[in-house]
C-alpha cells in the first residue's frame, strides 16, 4: 500500500539513486527538493486527480511532499506506482495452514492462505492481536482468500474481539474470499464475501 500524508500536512523522505517517486491526490500537491545549501525548493506542483511519477533520480535526494485539501498518497522505488489507483497490490508468498491452529495476522496480510491437509480449522487472531499487527483505522479493511486443495474442508473460526459474518467453511478443492474490517479499537469483523 502507498504511504499517506494527511490533509494540509507535509512529509520528508529520502530517495536513493535509481529510485522514482509516485504521488497522487484528489487536491493540489507540491513536491520540494532540498538543494545544496539545505533549502527546500519547489520541484513540481501536481494538479488534482493526477498521478505523477518522476524519472529515476541520478543521486540520493531529500524531498518534502506537501498536501492540501485531500490526503496525498506516495510510493518510492525503482517501479513506484500508486497501487490503490489500479486495484493492484503486492503479492508475497501465501500463508500456509495445514493443521488446525491460528490464522496469523501475517497470513491474512499475505492475501492468500492455502491448505492441502485433511480437515483444518483456522482461528482468526484476536482483536487485540490484529490491532497490534495492522495499522488500520476504524472502517478500513483487508481482503484475503483461502484456497483449500485438500480432500476435506477448511473452517475459519472466530476469536475474542474478532467475529465472523457468513459461513467460515471452505469446501474441499475450492476457495473463498473474506474481508476483515476494523470496527473499533481491538475489534474486528471478518465477512465472507464469496
Amino acid at each position: 500500500m502507498s504511504n499517506k500524508i494527511g490533509l494540509y500536512q507535509s512529509g520528508l523522505l529520502s530517495i536513493a539513486s535509481g529510485e522514482k517517486l509516485a504521488v497522487y491526490s484528489q487536491d493540489l500537491v507540491k513536491v520540494y527538493q532540498k538543494n545544496t545549501v539545505g533549502v527546500f525548493v519547489l520541484l513540481v506542483e501536481i494538479q488534482p486527480d493526477t498521478e505523477y511519477v518522476t524519472s529515476a533520480f541520478s543521486a540520493p535526494k531529500e524531498l518534502k511532499i506537501q498536501s492540501s485539501g485531500a490526503e496525498a498518497l506516495y510510493q518510492k522505488g525503482t517501479d513506484a506506482v500508486i497501487t490503490e489507483r489500479r486495484g493492484l497490490r503486492g503479492q508475497g508468498a501465501p500463508g500456509v495452514l495445514n493443521a488446525t491452529g491460528a490464522l496469523t495476522a501475517a497470513m491474512i496480510l499475505s492475501g492468500i492462505v492455502t491448505s492441502a491437509a485433511a480437515t483444518v480449522a483456522g482461528t482468526v487472531p484476536t482483536g487485540t492481536v490484529m490491532d497490534a499487527s495492522l495499522d488500520l483505522e476504524i472502517g478500513e479493511s483487508v481482503d484475503w482468500s483461502v484456497i483449500k486443495t485438500g480432500a476435506n474442508a477448511f473452517t475459519v473460526t472466530a476469536a475474542a474481539g474478532h467475529t465472523l459474518v457468513g459461513s467460515g467453511v471452505v469446501a474441499a478443492t475450492s476457495s473463498a474470499s473474506f474481508r476483515t474490517r476494523k470496527t473499533a479499537a481491538n475489534t474486528f469483523v471478518t465477512y465472507r464475501l464469496g
